[in-house]
């Protein structure tokens, strides 16, 4: 399996068991992480749009989408500062820091990996 490839299953991977927790242990999973019990209407619908993420990071895994992948590496490099920004005006707790690290850092692990592979060139094949 390519390195772009397995990145992106470990996101896909991450992103479903956060739907899981959300859609059915919404408070006990965000208050063991230091965030203000959730509206459990609001967090619920935040988990089966994770979920739906989920899905399609799996079928681009399925089907080798490169330009996919690309792109999501792109998106999720603002998670970090944004997440940075929320601490810093007060309305995140620090562990934000560390779920913002882990996602950018996999944002990065994607985009290292498709560069290694020669998948972000001029021309870039969607497969």
């Amino acid at each position: 399996m390519k390195q772009s490839t397995l990145s992106m299953l470990v996101f896909a991977i991450y992103m479903a068991l956060l739907s899981i927790a959300f859609v059915l242990a919404p408070a006990p999973f965000v208050t063991f992480l230091g965030f203000a019990t959730p509206d459990p209407l609001w967090i619920r619908i935040f988990g089966v749009v994770l979920g739906i993420l989920a899905f399609y990071y799996a079928m681009a895994i399925r089907e080798q989408a490169f330009r996919f992948y690309y792109w999501t590496s792109l998106g999720r490099l603002a998670l970090l500062p944004a997440y940075v920004l929320f601490v810093l005006v007060g309305i995140a707790p620090w562990i934000a820091l560390v779920i913002g690290a882990f996602e950018s850092g996999c944002a990065i692990w994607t985009g290292i990996a498709l560069r290694r592979e020669g998948a972000l060139t001029p021309g870039m094949p969607a497969r």
